[in-house]
C-alpha cells in the first residue's frame, strides 16, 4: 500500500491541475476521529493529495494548500461555503467557486426562516433575492446591493437585532460573494458544484468502514488515497 501510494504521489507531482476541488472529512483512526483534507483534480475526478489538516484551521489549510497551488499550477479552487476557504483562497490569490448546491441550500433555509419573521411588506425583497440567485445575472452583485440599500437603516448600537437586520446581512453577504457564486459562468471547465470531491470522499469513507482501525497517519493516508483513486 505504501509503495502504491508513493507511486501515485510521484505521478501527482507531475500533474498540472488548473481546477482543484477541496473538502474536509473526519475518519476514525488511532483512538478517535481524525481531521482529513482532500484535494481533487476536478478534470479527472481523482485525489491529488490527502492531508492531516482540520478544514476549520485557516492557517493550517493555507500552508497545506499553498504548496499544492504552487506545484500543480492551480488557478481555481471549488469548495463549500465554509469561511475558512474564502479566507484562504483570497490569501493565495486563486479564483474561488462556491458549490452552488451548498449556496442555494443555506440561502434557501435562511429565506424560509426570514419569511416567518419579517413584515409582510418586505417579502418581495426575499423573492427578488432568490430570483437573482436563480438567474445568476452578470450584475447580480449590484442588484443585491441595491436591494440592501432599500431596506430600513440597520439598528443603532444597543438596539435589538431585528429580522430586517438579518435580511440586510444576508443581502450584503450575497452581494460581496457574488464572484464566488459565478466563477463558473463563462468557463465551461469550472464545475458549479463540488460533487466530484464529495464522490471521492464518499469512496474513502466507504473503504474506511471496512477497515478495523488505522494505527497511524501513514496507513490512513495510503488507504484513503488509494480508495479515493478507486483502486482496491
Amino acid at each position: 500500500l505504501q509503495a502504491e501510494k508513493e507511486r501515485i504521489e510521484r505521478e501527482n507531482r507531475q500533474r498540472r491541475v488548473r481546477i482543484m476541488g477541496l473538502d474536509g472529512a473526519y475518519v476514525q483512526g488511532w483512538g478517535k476521529k481524525r481531521a482529513v483534507l482532500v484535494a481533487v483534480d476536478m478534470g479527472e475526478g481523482k485525489p491529488v493529495a490527502v492531508g492531516h489538516v482540520d478544514e476549520h484551521d485557516a492557517e493550517a489549510v493555507r500552508r497545506w494548500l499553498d504548496s499544492l497551488v504552487q506545484s500543480l499550477g492551480v488557478k481555481v479552487v471549488v469548495t463549500d461555503d465554509l469561511k475558512t476557504y474564502r479566507v484562504v483562497t483570497k490569501a493565495l490569490g486563486v479564483k474561488h467557486q462556491l458549490c452552488q448546491f451548498h449556496v442555494r441550500w443555506w440561502i434557501g433555509r435562511a429565506c424560509v426562516n426570514l419569511r416567518e419573521k419579517i413584515p409582510k411588506e418586505w417579502e418581495w425583497v426575499i423573492d427578488r433575492a432568490q430570483a437573482i440567485l436563480k438567474e445568476l445575472p452578470e450584475d447580480g452583485a449590484k442588484q443585491l446591493f441595491e436591494l440592501w440599500l432599500q431596506l430600513p437603516a440597520r439598528r443603532q448600537r444597543g438596539e435589538k437585532y431585528t429580522p430586517l437586520d438579518e435580511l440586510r446581512n444576508l443581502l450584503i453577504r450575497m452581494s460581496e460573494s457574488w464572484g464566488r457564486y459565478t466563477a463558473f459562468v463563462g468557463d465551461a471547465d469550472i464545475p458549479w458544484t463540488n460533487n466530484r470531491t464529495e464522490q471521492v470522499i464518499g469512496r474513502m469513507k466507504m473503504r474506511a468502514r471496512t477497515v478495523r482501525r488505522y494505527k497511524s497517519w501513514e496507513g490512513m493516508a495510503a488507504v484513503l488515497l488509494l480508495s479515493g483513486t478507486n483502486l482496491t
